[in-house]
Formats: structure tokens, sequence, C-alpha cells
């Protein structure tokens, strides 16, 4: 156990604890992080805050409390907790989101390198409601300082199993057993309650009470009021004789209705009551109420658990009218606050459409749910709400439409679509103006049903633009459908959506230069520079270096100058792949460095999903997976992040995913589901890479005749496009395959193709070199993997130090073993490298 000997003078307090609770307690000052892990009721966060308090005169203490807010928005907590400690570190601390397997040693750097000179305990409570998948690891990083003045704590619910608990000398750990009241306990803290009983009395307690300190607690309030106990075992009871049975009904409804929200504000708390301000009684009953908190750092009060699911049972026997009276307020309190998907879904409840089109539901505001399920609510919603209802709202109709067109809801887009239709052919009193914006709307939305035939979606552009010229604030004549969406969906290639058929590639790039300045026009600069960048990708596909460097920076000026940052991220990722072709360790350095500056300036959900596509993509080109984010290692994941345009797209990382990693029969199993989407959006990459992907494996497993046939496939598709860099970015792998495939294709354009293969595979080991000069061999991750394993560490050792999944190491290590040509640990031992 790793501890510090500046334990900190402590003044008294009147809460009680157990005595093995108040040993632990102690030792938080001792470590630089603790974790304090036991289910709801147990007295956790009391516990912290007290021990704190006894501490507060002499150190400096912050608390950030999670509510299931984006989990953007509890990283810019945390880093504003470092903000009272070292600016700089919160500033770099900032520019990690989001925390992944990749930027765990750099959280853990910057935690060395923190400057803390007096003592300072941070806390994170609720942790548990922070959405992430490696919650141990990101306290693991946290941990990796030995300033003695620092520390952070962990409050939280026990965290999901799927993540094994990191073990580390660093962390001090609170559980379940430190928080359970021995009898001695029971008794002091019924003294201090007020309740004074006899030893037999104290023995009944402890047994119905089985040490949990919420029973104790309500059994000694019923007690002080009534003289008995409560006779009931069940928490539920206990709530209903303690607490429940002493109110009003004015109080019970009150916190019937408060307990439909996760916290409330003084505002929200009002509007549940019914009224413009809260009543002083209530307000008073809030303050001092039994399970009911309040959040200084959120300025909000929350329901403890155990006292909002009475409640919430309660509510589920309550009269139909109360209930929806309830219902309606819940909705709109959460409306004054802003959070308005929630609020919709308290209308629904009580089929107030009419509240729910009338709230703000913007583009950029359903994207940003898009994780959330937002299309799948919206999809009950239209199906729920009447036509003519939904008619009165043909802007909510625009937007809506557009979420269904992204998620590939194609009999609800066109439902939409109808009703716009209607709206515009018989508009009952519309200015001209309004109905003109709406034909020109729908004439956008209705582009992309020819999605990616470039003329004939610019024919619905040039369509749109005539309509949105006639309406009032024609100048410029900007679409509202948009938003907040990337142009490219999310994707981080623009020639992965629009090279739909082999052969015509040049007679795409050139409609793409032809047909964007009307579309450009029409949004008002949205998608700037994607021709160009477009043709930055077609060069680079070809090797042709010049032009792709030239085509980007032009790519970037444009998209810079019109705020177009999904169109910028695909231009820097040419850069960056254009350094690996070359070799150049430093350029592709300064690339990546730059790709990840987006993620601080751009903290959108869509702009975070780019920039791990981004990188996920050049990890992959340097024979890397353990930096992948878990949701691009599965296929439902992918469907669940990204918008049905980017499916395929999303696929093709994937698919290289499971090549590296050997996983050739799940591999196999993606073939068809890969195709589909491919074929089904009119995608030439995708379809090519996943041929390009089936002859890599099964080369690797010897059967040679299936290789043959899937590179044949592969390329009928890419030359007539001279489309090489994808045979390319798998280094030598395919090389004796495409010598043999020679004779059957033409010969000048093969030859092309195999010098682009050893190029880029002599410059993607440059560029290894330069990130990691001690080997050329393996990737710098694989180094360390393998010189744990050399040292015998266990898979688990190894995971809990590189701050990685076990998952991950056993596939590291299939792939160390066949880069060094062994086959155990055993013979990597005997390995200089």
């Amino acid at each position: 156990m790793r501890e510090t000997e500046n334990r900190l003078p402590r003044s008294e307090t009147t809460f009680v604890f157990p005595q093995r609770l108040s040993a632990r307690l102690d030792g938080i000052s001792a470590f630089p992080v603790t974790i304090v892990e036991a289910p709801s009721g147990f007295g956790k966060t009391t516990a912290v805050r007290e021990f704190l308090k006894s501490l507060q005169h002499n150190s400096r203490q912050s608390w950030y409390t999670c509510f299931g807010e984006h989990p953007s928005k509890v990283w810019e907590g945390v880093c504003r907790l470092f903000g009272n400690v070292d600016i700089d570190v919160a500033r770099r601390l900032k520019e990690l989101f989001p925390p992944t397997v990749e930027t765990l040693p750099d959280i853990a750097e910057l935690m060395r390198e923190c400057r803390c000179d007096a003592a300072t305990f941070l806390v994170i409570d609720n942790y548990q409601l922070f959405e992430s998948p490696i919650p141990y690891h990101i306290a693991h990083a946290f941990s990796a300082h030995s300033n003695p003045n620092l520390h952070m704590l962990f409050i939280t619910q026990p965290l999901p199993t799927f993540e094994i608990a990191v073990q580390d000398a660093n962390i001090h750990r609170l559980g379940t057993r430190d928080f359970f009241f021995d009898r001695e306990n029971t008794a002091r803290l019924c003294r201090t309650a007020g309740a004074r009983m006899t030893e037999k009395e104290i023995d009944r307690i402890q047994s119905v009470s089985e040490g949990w300190v919420s029973a104790i607690l309500l059994q000694a309030s019923n007690y002080i009021e009534t003289g008995a106990f409560a006779d009931a075992r069940d928490m539920d009871a206990l709530v209903e004789t303690a607490i429940w049975n002493r109110m009003t009904g004015e109080e019970h409804e009150f916190l019937l209705g408060l307990s439909l929200l996760d916290a409330f504000s003084p505002r929200q708390a009002a509007i549940m009551a019914g009224g413009p301000t809260l009543p002083e009684h209530l307000l008073k009953m809030l303050k001092n109420g039994f399970f009911i908190s309040y959040i200084a750092d959120k300025g909000v009060y929350s329901l403890h658990s155990i006292l909002n699911d009475y409640l919430k049972q309660r509510f589920e026997n309550q009269p139909r009218e109360f209930a929806e009276i309830m219902i309606r307020r819940a909705g709109a309190a959460c409306a004054a606050a802003s959070d308005y998907f929630p609020a919709a879904q308290f209308f629904s409840r009580v089929r107030d459409y009419g509240a729910i089109l009338s709230m703000p539901l913007t583009t950029s505001y359903l994207n940003e749910q898009k994780e959330k399920d937002i299309v799948g609510f919206l999809e009950r919603f239209v199906g729920e709400c009447p036509e003519q209802t939904l008619q009165e709202y043909p802007f909510a109709l625009l937007t809506f439409a557009f979420q269904f067109m992204k998620s590939g809801k194609r009999a609800l887009f066109s439902q939409m679509v109808r009703l716009l239709r209607a709206i515009a052919d018989a508009p009952s009193g519309l200015p001209e103006s309004t109905v003109s914006r709406i034909r020109g709307e729908t004439a956008l939305l209705l582009s992309f049903t020819e999605f990616n035939d470039i003329a004939k979606m610019s024919a619905y552009h040039r369509e749109a633009l005539l309509h949105l010229n006639m309406s009032e604030d024609a100048d410029p004549p900007k679409t509202v459908v948009f938003g907040s969406t990337p142009w490219t969906f999310g994707v981080a290639s623009v020639l992965c959506l629009y090279w739909s058929k082999s052969g015509e590639l040049d007679t795409e790039l050139a409609l793409m230069g032809e047909c964007m300045p009307w579309y450009v026009k029409l949004s008002n600069g949205h998608g700037t520079g994607a021709d160009s960048v477009m043709r930055a990708e077609a060069c680079l596909y070809r090797g042709e270096e010049t032009e792709a460097e030239a085509a980007s920076h032009k790519a970037l000026y444009q998209a810079r100058s019109a705020r177009q940052t999904s169109i910028s991220l695909c231009a820097e990722l040419v850069l960056a792949r254009l350094a690996v072709l070359r070799g150049d360790g430093e350029a592709y350095a300064t690339a990546r460095k730059s790709l990840c500056g987006y993620r601080k300036e751009f903290p959108e959900r869509s702009v975070v999903r780019m920039v791990e596509l981004c990188l996920a993509s050049l990890d992959l080109l340097l024979g890397r997976t353990e930096g992948i984010p878990d949701w691009l290692r599965d296929v439902e994941s992918i469907k669940k992040t990204l918008y049905i345009q980017g499916h395929a797209c999303g696929l093709i990382l994937y698919g290289k995913l499971l090549l590296l990693e050997k996983r050739f029969p799940e591999l196999y199993g993606l073939t068809e589901p890969a195709m589909e989407f491919a074929y089904g959006m009119n995608y030439e990459l995708p379809r090519l890479c996943q041929h390009i992907y089936l002859a890599a494996a099964y080369t690797e497993e010897g059967r040679e005749d299936e290789a043959e046939n899937h590179l044949s496939r592969a390329l009928r598709i890419a030359l007539p496009d001279r489309i090489y860099l994808p045979f390319a970015e798998l280094g030598t792998t395919l090389l004796p395959l495409l010598e043999n495939a020679k004779a059957g294709f033409n010969m000048k354009q093969m030859n092309s193709l195999i010098a682009l293969c050893k190029r880029h595979s002599s410059g993607a080991a440059s560029v290894r070199r330069h990130l990691d000069p001690s080997t050329a061999l393996l990737t710098p991750r694989e180094r360390e993997i393998a010189l744990l394993a050399k040292e015998r560490c266990s898979t688990r050792e190894i995971a809990s130090r590189l701050f990685i999944s076990e998952n991950t190491v056993k596939s590291a290590l299939k792939i160390i073993y066949g880069k060094l040509e062994v086959h155990s640990k055993n013979e990597l031992a005997t390995m200089d490298f």
C-alpha cells in the first residue's frame, strides 16, 4: 500500500461511523485516489462529506456530482475541479476528452505534472452515471502521481462488471462491508439521533436493520415519533411508517411529483408544486427533509433513491387525473431547464402533442441526442400524433423528416414529405414567403432520395434555391434543416460517400466541382470544400502525392473559412495518410496532433466521433488496434453511433480491425452485412475494401483460390479508376498475389499498384520508427506489451499497468507472436527487441 505521512489534523464530527469505517476514511488523505463503492443507501456521500468537513480548515475541497448528463459535460466538470489546483493541467486535461485507452497514459502524465502545494480533495460523486466503458481505468490514470497533497475521490454505486477493477497500490478502496454498523455503533447512532433505547431495543433494531445505516435511521426516527419500531424489515415499509405517514396531503402530492425528476432546481420544484414560487413550508421540507439532499455544485435538490423508489411505486397507483397533472408539470419543469427530450417524453405520456411540437427541437439539439435513441422516440411520436396536429407545425416536420432520412426510416420520411407537400399545396392562411420556404426545404429533403447521384441531387438543390429565394429572409437563402449536422454525416471521407460506380470517378469529381457551388449557396456555406477534399482523396488513392497535398490544403482553407469542421477533418486525415505514405514521422505527428485539437475546439458529439474515426484510421494504418474505441469494435454500436450514410464506411474500419487481429471467422461473417450496406448505398469503396480484406485473410490461411478470387474482384473495381491505396495500406501482404495477377490486368497499372504497396510499407515502418526509434518491427504499444510479457507478467497485470483491457492484451500478443515468429512467453523471453 502506498501511503504518505502528512496526516491532516481533524476537528470533531457529530456524526457516528463504525470504527472500521472511520479507520478507512482516515486513509483517504494517504492516497492519490480513493474509490468509495457501495449500493444506494449506505451513506457513502454523507461519510465522505463529514470526513472532509473535519479537514476543511486545513485543506481545499471541491465537488462535482454527476446526474447522467452528456459525458462531455461531466468531463468539463472534472476539469473545473482541477482549475482550482493547476489551471494549465485543467486546460490540457479538457483536450483529452473523451478519455479512452489511448489517452489514459496522457492523463497519467498530466497528473505527474500537476502542481499542488496545499492539501486538496477533489470529489466526483455519482460516478456510476458517467457514461464510460473504462471507469476503473480512468480512476487508475488519475492516481499516477506522487504528490502527497492531491487526492481524488470517486463515490459510486457498484460499477458494471464487464470491466475488471484495476488493482493499484495508489488507490484506496472503501466497499460495502466497510459501511455496515455493528451493535455498539448502532446504539451510538440511535443516541446521537435522539432515540433513547433499552439494550433489548438496541438488539431489536440491530436485528431488523442488519447494520444498514438507512434502516437504522428510519427506525430511530420512527421510535422518536411513536415510541415504537416500525414492524417491517423491508425498506419500503420503513419509509412508509417513518416518513410518508407523517406528511400532509399537500406534501404527499409534492413529493410524488418530484419523484418524476432525477434532480430539480427550486424553480422546477415550484413548477411541480403548481405555482410561480415555492411556498415557504415546502421549501423548508426540501431543506430539512429525510432523504432529500442539496447538491451545491449543481444548485439542485435530489431525492435519495430509497425515497424515490418508494414514491415511484406509489405514483403508479395514483388516480389518472392526478398522475397526468404531475406528468405535464414534469414536462414543463424539464422544458424550463432546456431539457427538451425528457420534456417531450413526459408530454408524450399525456398525449400533449402540441407541447412537444412547440418546443425548439432543432436539428442541432436532436443531433446531440442521437445516441439516446431520439429517433426511436420520434418514430413512436409521429405514429401516435394525429396528422392534422402535425401539419400545424411544418418546421417541426422538416426537422423530423431530416432525422428519419439520416436514420434510414424511409416510410416515416415519406410520410413527413407527404404532409409538407400537402401544406404547400393548401397553405390555409400561411404567408406566401413561408410557403416558399417550406417548398424549398422540402425540395432539399427530396434530394436525399437520390443520395449519391450527384447530378440528380443537384437538380433538387437548384429547385430548393429557387423557392428559398422567394422567401422573406432570402438574403442569403439559407436552409434551416441541417443545423449542426456534418456535411459528411459524420464520415471522415467524401470519396467513400460519393464514389458510386467503378470507372466513373473522374466524371463524379467533375460533377462535384460543378454542383457544389449551387448547394453551398443554398446552405450558406454548408459543405464548403467538399469537392476539393474529394479530389484530394482521389489523388491520394492514386498515389499522386503532390496533387493530393495541394487539394487538401485548398480544402482546408475553404472549409475553415466557412467553419465546416467535417470537411476540415477529412482534409487533415488526407494529410496524415500522405505523411505515412511518405514515411514522414514528424509530419504524421503534427497531423495527428492537429486532429486531436478539434475535440477541444468543437465538443459536439459528431465532431468527437469524427475525430475518433480519423485516429482509428491512422492507428489501423500503422497496425495498431489497442486504441480503437469500443463503439468501433461492434457492428451494432457502429450502427447506433453513425447515421445510416456512414454504416458501410464504419465497417471498413471494423473489417480492418478484424483482419489485423486475425479474427478471420468474424471477418468472413461480416462480409454479407458489409456488402449489403455498400450495395444499398451505391458505395464502391466499402465493397473494394471488403474484397481486399478477404483476399488478405484467405492468403494468411493458405486458401489461395479464394484469395485470388477476391483479389480479382477487388482489382476489377479499383483499376478502372486507378484506386491503388487500399491495397497498399496492407503493406506487402498482398504482393505475391498481385504479382501472380499481373497477367490478367493492365500491366502498367499493376506495376504502379505494386510499387505503391512497397512504398507504403516502407513509409509506415519509417513512421513507426519515428514514434518509437527503439523498434521498427513492433508498434510502440506492442513493444510495451511484449516487454511486460517477457518479464512474465500475466495478461491481467499487463492490462492493469497499461490501462487497457485483457482482451486487447490477448489480441496484441497474438500479433506480437506472429511478427516475432514465436509461440509462447517462454520463447518471447529469449528474444531481443
